[in-house]
């Protein structure tokens, strides 16, 4: 017998569905196990995810969402938002471990600083002739 032969034909699962309830049976309920899936799918380990001052925040939006995906729960980490939504806060979307992997800071979430302008970035070509291929003039 199917889930659909036990429910009447007026039944209304969004209506009827309560999320502490689900939260309760669910195994991802529990922090800890929230954070050991999460660092399974990752590929940061629990204290890096932790670090990241999202693990709270992330677990919450997570347990708000009835589907358990596991490609929405990596968004949720790199991109600080689930999949289809807003991120739930602006630090979500900053503390994302999108910027960690790239090594690079968030557009707009952290000022370079005066004058950074003139600057090589980290890594890259020293600014003048040889960065455009010739000698400096």
């Amino acid at each position: 017998m199917s889930v659909s032969d036990e429910r009447p034909a007026d039944y209304d699962l969004a209506e009827s569905w309560d999320p502490v309830e689900a939260a309760e049976a669910d195994e991802l309920a529990d922090l800890d196990e929230f954070l050991r899936v999460s660092a399974e799918l990752t590929g940061f380990d629990v204290p890096e995810l932790r670090a990241t001052g999202m693990a709270d925040e992330h677990h919450r939006t997570a347990l708000a969402h009835r589907v358990r995906d596991e490609h929405a729960l990596v968004h949720l980490w790199y991109v600080g938002a689930w999949p289809g939504e807003a991120p739930s806060s602006a630090r979500a979307h900053d503390r994302g471990l999108v910027w960690r992997t790239f090594r690079a800071a968030p557009p707009g979430a952290a000022a370079p600083g005066h004058g950074s302008w003139a600057e090589a970035p980290r890594g890259g070509a020293p600014l003048g002739g040889a960065a455009r291929g010739g000698e400096a003039r």
